[in-house]
């Protein structure tokens, strides 16, 4: 191939066809790169050097100008794999028939602008068309739109508790078709209404008060742990297999071996000390019944002795310390 040869034919092939601004300078980079690498059959360019030299910055803007080149004819393109650059093949345009361009350029002018105004008119009513059909086709392929509804209704009835559901956005029916699609069912989407508004966590009974809401419901990861039961309410748990066990348990806590009323005004037998054997020490105790409903229940009696044979050494430490206590008044020097 002869540089020069193929920018003459290019201008020659140029006043009888249309071509954007960057495709033309695409064809220069690319013939100006062939001649530097000896004119190969193939040659490897990255796309980042070409939008360098053409000084472009949409990597969209180079693949269409490429396409604009292949269309025409005027190079060839094999897409690259990853980490590996697209390849260019260049078609000469030298050699080409005279008498085809001569015949082109007398009469191409004239039949390219009809040709063009009627391809200009036709396109333009196709993308009309395209328009309105990609306008109406949501509204006919949605097929999703009853189950949409009736887990939207769900939602509003069973979980009382929440925000009320006013609105499915775009985003929120993109969700709810995906796990559809993943194989979700709407009695799934009950169950997991269901469960959500028994949990106290989820309905912001825990540490910083969160609440869960209807998108974070049906994303993918939380629809799986809230149906597998992580966040149910645990039971409270019980050291007592029945409650008439826990009926005994409270009875006996305040009742001896013997079924007395424990004393709770005092502490020996944490410390171990013989509650009675102080107190005979100390001049004897009550030796009345002792039940519930009487005074004191077995308190020691600290009272004055009945009877005049009485004497003080048998009255014991109670009527001392009626008197004001053991060695005072009178009766102690």
């Amino acid at each position: 191939m002869n540089y020069i040869a193929e920018i003459n034919g290019f201008e020659r092939w140029l006043e009888t066809h249309s071509l954007p601004t960057l495709s033309q300078l695409l064809w220069y980079k690319l013939v100006y790169l062939s001649s530097r690498a000896g004119w190969p059959e193939w040659m490897q360019v990255d796309n980042r050097r070409l939008m360098v030299s053409l000084q472009i910055a949409r990597e969209a803007s180079l693949t269409e100008s490429r396409d604009r080149l292949v269309n025409a004819g005027l190079v060839e393109y094999q897409k690259g794999k990853k980490g590996i650059p697209g390849r260019y093949r260049l078609i000469s345009l030298c050699g080409r028939n005279t008498t085809e361009y001569t015949y082109n350029l007398k009469v191409q002018p004239e039949v390219y602008s009809v040709v063009q105004s009627g391809d200009i008119i036709n396109n333009k009513n196709k993308q009309k068309q395209q328009k309105s059909s990609t306008d109406v086709l949501p509204e006919k392929t949605d097929a999703f739109s009853d189950q949409l509804a009736t887990i939207r209704e769900l939602y509003n009835s069973v979980c009382g508790s929440y925000p009320r559901l006013v609105k499915m956005s775009e985003a929120r029916k993109k969700a709810v078709r995906a796990r559809l699609r993943a194989g979700y069912t709407v009695e799934d989407f009950k169950r997991l209404f269901e469960m959500a508004e028994a949990s106290s966590f989820l309905k912001g009974q825990n540490n910083w008060s969160w609440t869960a809401t209807f998108d974070w419901l049906i994303a993918d990861a939380n629809i799986a742990k809230v149906l597998d039961g992580n966040y149910k309410d645990k039971p409270q748990s019980s050291p007592y297999s029945s409650a008439k066990d826990a009926e005994t348990a409270a009875w006996s806590k305040h009742r001896d071996y013997y079924g007395r009323v424990k004393n709770r005004f005092h502490n020996c037998e944490s410390h171990g000390y013989d509650y009675e054997d102080i107190l005979e020490q100390m001049g004897g105790i009550y030796e009345a019944e002792n039940t519930e409903e009487q005074p004191g229940g077995d308190q020691p009696y600290l009272g004055r002795e009945t009877g005049a044979d009485s004497q003080t050494s048998e009255r014991g430490w109670g009527a001392d310390y009626q008197k004001g206590g053991p060695g005072s008044g009178d009766d102690t020097q």
